[in-house]
């Protein structure tokens, strides 16, 4: 629903469809847009505008909640994520039997993620939290990648870097093909041995994808080094902090976050706030100044 308010109303999480009167930043007057960093909202507020045409049924109302069709929107999700985990299938597929990929085949499901998490990133990521025993590979990989989509965007980086995280999400455990699924599916403790093989999996993962033509470099650095800690005690190679990349910070964060927060058949799922509340009291795992911009940027899309 279209609604127009005052120049002084709009609030960050407000989807943008026009805007009135004199404005000079060519980026974003020309456009429409998520409203999704403060400073942008700043802007809007201050630079001469005599009103804002919003869009409620893609971002919030002046009181700060959603609009909109909410049972529309998630069918939309719906469709969405169900045909990118058959795209996802058939790529994992082909890299299990040992065929090749390329960049191309993994880009409609960019396209649909990132369009999707743009237009209601609290539906989409709500659609991607059940996850059963067979989609579970799946569906966390679309949600990571959504996650380093809108965590990406908020932090304002360039979109062929935004779309380049996106795959990276996509495909950074395709590592686990090589790990039988009564390991990743095991509901008691690991042994030993099937530590070391879940352990193994971003250097197989890595070996998989540089096999495979025209996957980036962030695409590689991201699946070796999604598991790495800024206190050196993570895996695979003990990175210390100042080789652990700003790619490989923003993926840990998204894939620790999406996994404590999905439902499983076997473990209730935590909320945001207690699943924030724990990363950053989980001293040395995660760069923290990240990871507080993290939790703005969920608070920023009405994630809960």
């Amino acid at each position: 629903m279209l609604k127009r308010v005052e120049a002084w109303q709009v609030r960050t999480g407000m989807f943008v469809e026009a805007i009135e009167g004199a404005w000079h930043d060519p980026f974003l007057s020309k456009r429409r847009f998520l409203l999704r960093r403060e400073i942008d909202a700043q802007k809007l507020r201050k630079n001469g505008m005599t009103g804002v045409i919003i869009n409620t049924s893609r971002g919030l109302d002046i009181d700060g909640l959603p609009g909109g069709n909410i049972e529309i929107d998630t069918k939309a999700a719906r469709e969405t994520i169900q045909k990118s985990m058959q795209v996802l299938e058939s790529i994992f597929g082909r890299l299990q039997h040992g065929d090749g990929i390329s960049v191309d085949q993994v880009a409609p499901v960019i396209s649909s993620v990132s369009k999707s998490i743009d237009q209601s990133p609290t539906v989409f990521l709500s659609v991607t939290r059940l996850k059963s025993k067979d989609e579970a590979t799946f569906l966390h990989s679309i949600s990571v990648s959504a996650l380093m989509i809108l965590f990406s965007r908020h932090l304002g980086l360039d979109e062929t870097t935004v779309q380049m995280l996106g795959t990276a999400g996509l495909l950074h455990d395709v590592g686990k093909l090589e790990i039988p699924l009564e390991i990743l599916n095991k509901e008691g403790p690991l042994d030993e041995d099937e530590i070391k093989m879940i352990r193994d999996h971003p250097e197989k993962g890595h070996a998989i994808l540089s096999r495979q033509e025209g996957i980036s470099e962030i695409v590689l650095d991201v699946c070796l080094n999604h598991h790495e800690r800024i206190d050196g005690k993570g895996y695979p190679r003990k990175l210390s902090e100042a080789q652990v990349s700003l790619h490989a910070r923003i993926a840990a964060i998204c894939d620790v976050y999406d996994a404590i927060t999905s439902v499983r058949p076997y473990r209730a799922p935590w909320s945001a706030s207690q699943a924030l509340k724990w990363m950053l009291g989980n001293e040395g795992h995660f760069d923290r100044r990240l990871l507080k911009k993290f939790a703005l940027c969920l608070s920023v899309a009405a994630v809960t």
